[in-house]
């Protein structure tokens, strides 16, 4: 029982992480996302030919972004957006389901006592 409770935490953890990722639009503007951007960021990019990419930042300069063994001109990008994990929401949402969790394990933890005999 134990097992089972603690790989369903494990589970709704990891789901809630990923429930807390946003997206957030960028302005497709050189200057700015030369600014904005950095390496690490994880991006989605829809070129001016339709072409949709989605890739981890390995380098920007002044003329466009890199990762995923792919070079994107900031001419080429159509629009972009940036995936981000708001933190405190994660922080908080792990924080009720790890309460909620030793809850149910402290309410149903009495466990399967025999007579002994």
């Amino acid at each position: 029982m134990k097992t089972l409770l603690m790989q369903l935490l494990a589970a709704v953890v990891a789901l809630s992480m990923v429930g807390c990722t946003t997206i957030q639009p960028l302005t497709a503007n050189g200057s700015q996302l030369a600014s904005t951007l950095k390496a690490g960021d994880q991006v989605e990019i829809v070129t001016t030919r339709g072409q949709e990419l989605k890739f981890k930042v390995e380098n920007v300069d002044a003329t466009g972004v890199q990762g995923g063994g792919q070079r994107v001109a900031y001419n080429d990008i159509q629009s972009i957006s940036r995936k981000q994990t708001d933190t405190k929401r994660t922080m908080w949402v792990v924080l009720g389901v790890v309460a909620a969790g030793a809850l149910a394990a402290a309410a149903g933890g009495g466990g399967g006592g025999g007579s002994g005999y």
